[in-house]
């Protein structure tokens, strides 16, 4: 393709493995990371770009019900910033979006389930989402979003559920994993088959939501089962019993749209992904 590849929170998790993986492909990629300018509001200067990834924004739940109004100036006036930039650029955009579907009604979830927000986060990523269809509604932006349920691998912040499980899993001086509640199951994706998907948006140009999943869902015990299978200490599980306001206790991603239009499916495996991230590091 023509053009440069933008890449917005290309410092963050998910943004530093895009940003090797496009590189490692040939492409010229241009980066803006918060040092950059506060994306909600700053001009955009980069030149040449005919795709943008849209990856900035605030991500830790509990952080939203304590602050929401940073949620919803990181996720959702950043999102209008960076429409309008392509919007006058002609680039098109890949968003990534989040697990936006609430209490499911039934299981798996299609992309077309009703969303509902069920906490500040979502909420601001479905009122992002909204931006995208105007934008490609009304200026024939090429818009694709990717709704990744449980993202996990190698550098993630350590409050998620992964590290924190696999750093008392690795803890030499305690015989315990405690969690706050053991009961919610998740539909885990490691984070280079999100970045396959990613990639895939732009070479198979996808367009509409698409949700980024493994098709399987997971429980904590389930995890703490299969990290005991292959580290030395093995470790007994505890549950404090708390629950997060509006917890969602299953979710199963219906991975079929990707899997048809983008010609992508998931590669590793909950057990791999959790082996691979023990043999290169948190």
């Amino acid at each position: 393709m023509s053009g440069s590849i933008l890449v917005t929170g290309s410092g963050g998790f998910i943004g530093k493995h895009l940003v090797r993986m496009l590189e490692s492909l040939g492409y010229s990629v241009q980066r803006h990371a918060l040092a950059a300018g506060d994306l909600a509001q700053c001009a955009l200067g980069y030149s040449g770009i005919s795709h943008v990834f849209h990856l900035a924004g605030k991500t830790f739940v509990p952080d939203s019900w304590a602050d929401p109004l940073s949620f919803y100036s990181a996720n959702v006036l950043t999102t209008a910033n960076v429409l309008e930039f392509c919007r006058r650029c002609g680039a098109s955009l890949t968003f990534v979006s989040s697990y936006v579907y609430g209490r499911p009604q039934v299981i798996p979830i299609t992309e077309d389930h009703p969303v509902q927000a069920f906490n500040p986060y979502s909420h601001s990523k479905i009122l992002a989402e909204e931006i995208c269809r105007f934008y490609a509604s009304h200026h024939q932006t090429r818009v694709a979003i990717v709704r990744p349920f449980n993202v996990y691998g190698p550098g993630q912040d350590p409050r998620f559920l992964i590290p924190t499980l696999i750093r008392q899993a690795l803890a030499a001086d305690s015989e315990i994993i405690e969690v706050a509640d053991d009961r919610p199951r998740r539909d885990f994706i490691y984070v280079s088959d999100l970045i396959d998907l990613l990639i895939a948006t732009l070479t198979r140009g996808g367009t509409g939501a698409y949700n980024a999943g493994s098709g399987l869902s997971t429980s904590i015990p389930e995890i703490v089962a299969s990290l005991n299978s292959f580290l030395p200490n093995k470790k007994r599980l505890i549950s404090r019993g708390e629950s997060r306001p509006q917890e969602v206790l299953d979710v199963v991603a219906d991975i079929r749209k990707a899997e048809s239009e983008l010609d992508w499916k998931p590669r590793i495996d909950l057990e791999s992904g959790l082996h691979l991230i023990v043999e290169k590091g948190l």
